[in-house]
């Protein structure tokens, strides 16, 4: 007790409730350690997006993915490398971190339509990501208070979406997003052109965007989805047919070979893009 019967104690300090960390904007993250053999049952790692969740997969090693949903997996990532290292040959330590999808595209909703997203673990937002929700499924937040575990829960999914941004090194202007997007459908659509099913519902399907959406982001090119399709496998074959590496492919081969199935339909079309046939574009000693 002071001179005046006050209390020598300091008082409490009262800290405005609008300072503190707010709770995780409905994100509801779990972590949990997976073993190898989890991943070589694909309706298992399938039913993690059920409830309308998405899941990030996390190696110290060889980096992190995430996928938004159950189609993806046949997708490829950005880093191919990181998704054939983690799904060929899962690791024993592996994390996995999943996450409303209805709260994380609310933060981000410009990855909607994007592919897996792969990133770094060994250094950055990446490397603070793997290592907190490793602390976590060692159950360090166990000894904590229920508000201390929100609020802990709260800067995970801050670095969550840091790990993101910082991944995709996003220009987050409408134009930006639009220039994004465009660029992965296009790389899809590369790789997938000897495919003679693919079609823009096929494409716009794959990516969980609407065909109208799909059609947007190809306004301006001659023919929109289909043309740009057209355009690229014509322009494919072209230089197969003048190349020597090939000369043991008839001219309806190499046309198949590129997802044309009618070869009449071809020769119109090819004709109708280069003003010539596909027979005069081949160098007279390989028709020989």
């Amino acid at each position: 007790m002071s001179k005046d019967g006050r209390s020598s104690e300091q008082p409490a300090r009262v800290i405005p409730l609008a300072t503190l960390p707010v709770p995780s904007r409905g994100f509801e993250p779990v972590v949990q350690r997976r073993s190898s053999s989890w991943f070589q049952n694909p309706e298992v790692f399938a039913r993690c997006f059920a409830g309308e969740r998405i899941i990030f997969l996390l190696t110290q090693q060889d980096g992190g993915i995430l996928y938004l949903n159950a189609a993806q997996l046949a997708l490829p990532p950005e880093d191919g490398g990181t998704l054939f290292s983690l799904r060929e040959h899962p690791q024993s330590d592996t994390l996995v971190l999943s996450v409303r999808k209805e709260a994380l595209l609310a933060q981000l909703p410009v990855l909607s339509g994007l592919p897996p997203v792969a990133f770094s673990t060994r250094a950055g937002p990446g490397r603070f990501l793997f290592v907190t929700c490793d602390l976590i499924v060692q159950e360090a937040l166990s000894p904590s208070s229920s508000q201390t575990q929100a609020r802990l829960l709260k800067h995970l999914t801050d670095l969550l979406l840091t790990t993101l941004l910082d991944a995709l090194d996003l220009d987050l202007s409408a134009a930006g997003r639009r220039r994004y997007r465009q660029k992965h459908i296009r790389t899809y659509i590369e790789t997938r052109l000897h495919e003679p099913d693919l079609t823009p519902q096929v494409i716009a399907a794959a990516y969980g965007i609407s065909a109208r959406a799909l059609y947007l982001l190809f306004d301006g090119e001659p023919g929109a989805v289909a043309g740009w399709i057209l355009n690229r496998r014509l322009e494919r074959i072209y230089k197969d047919l003048q190349s020597s590496d090939l000369v043991s492919l008839n001219i309806a081969e190499i046309a198949l070979k590129h997802g044309f199935r009618n070869a009449a339909h071809f020769s119109r079309r090819f004709r109708q893009k280069f003003g010539v046939s596909p027979r005069d574009v081949r160098p007279k000693r390989l028709i020989g």
